[in-house]
């Protein structure tokens, strides 16, 4: 879990350290260098090689490697990030492996998740809900400019990412949106379940988007405006109940103790029991 007093800064740097201890096993970055030079290659023959052949096509696809390559600056900074989310996907699947795990844990707790962080207090589950599929769609805007079916696939890759932090209630960006919500509101302790239901949004939002680029509408972009600006809305008009603190018992009524005792089984008292009318005796025989 994460630290509940941690802020967006330290958690980013205790974030970037961790990430530099990979730099102490260099095995560990193979699955990076392999993939950093899958881009490379592609990258070069996608611009050389007209018509793109299939294979190359299928392979391009599947590794996000003409991510970035349109849209100018803004797409190429978006194409570094979405290569950035590749490679995290990417480590994810092949460096459990080195220790004898199985990849992705969390994903079917996840899908579990989704469903449950929706299914106790609904009307107050809209915000966050609408909130995260709207900046879904900007950053799958962000990752592929374009909204092309090409490029896709950066969507499929974060959807699961997302239930794998959904069903393990951690990771980078369930931290990080902890962290963000923790300073945010000042000290306040924010609830992991308005965390579960934005990530939730978001992974919605993914699959919209995905949905979306393989049919071929390019709607990402203000749908997910409208639903930020709905979830921004629903905040604002949808406001917690305030929750009520337990009435403490009093201490006298609690006695102490024992080191190693079991706690007693407090009961509520018995109500008095009715007053009963005297019978009286009956006379004697002479």
């Amino acid at each position: 879990m994460v630290d509940e007093k941690i802020g967006v800064g330290q958690y980013l740097k205790n974030a970037l350290n961790q990430g530099l201890q990979v730099f102490k096993h260099p095995l560990k970055l193979l699955p990076t260098v392999v993939i950093g030079i899958v881009w490379i290659v592609i990258g070069i023959l996608s611009s050389t090689m007209q018509p793109f052949p299939l294979p190359l096509k299928i392979a391009s696809f599947l590794s996000y490697a003409e991510g970035g390559l349109f849209g100018g600056v803004l797409g190429a900074v978006g194409g570094i990030a979405g290569k950035v989310v590749m490679a995290v996907f990417i480590n994810s699947a092949i460096l459990p492996l080195f220790e004898k795990k199985l990849p992705f844990v969390g994903v079917a707790g996840g899908i579990k998740g989704m469903f449950t962080s929706m299914s106790k207090d609904t009307a107050r589950g809209i915000a966050p809900l609408l909130k995260g599929l709207g900046v879904a769609l900007l950053v799958y805007v962000f990752f592929n400019i374009n909204q092309g079916r090409q490029n896709s696939i950066v969507g499929v890759v974060a959807l699961v990412l997302l239930l794998q932090n959904i069903g393990n209630q951690g990771g980078f960006l369930f931290g990080l949106l902890f962290s963000l919500a923790n300073s945010l509101s000042k000290g306040r302790v924010p609830k992991y379940i308005n965390i579960t239901r934005f990530l939730t949004g978001m992974t919605l939002g993914f699959t919209l988007a995905v949905g979306l680029s393989a049919i071929g509408f390019h709607w990402c972009l203000w749908l997910g405006l409208l639903f930020l600006i709905l979830g921004i809305f629903f905040g604002l008009i949808i406001r917690p109940k305030k929750e009520q603190a337990a009435p403490a018992a009093p201490a006298a009524a609690i006695p102490p103790v024992a080191p190693g005792q079991p706690m007693p089984q407090y009961q509520q008292p018995m109500p008095p029991a009715a007053p009963t009318t005297p019978i009286p005796p009956a006379p004697m025989r002479r």
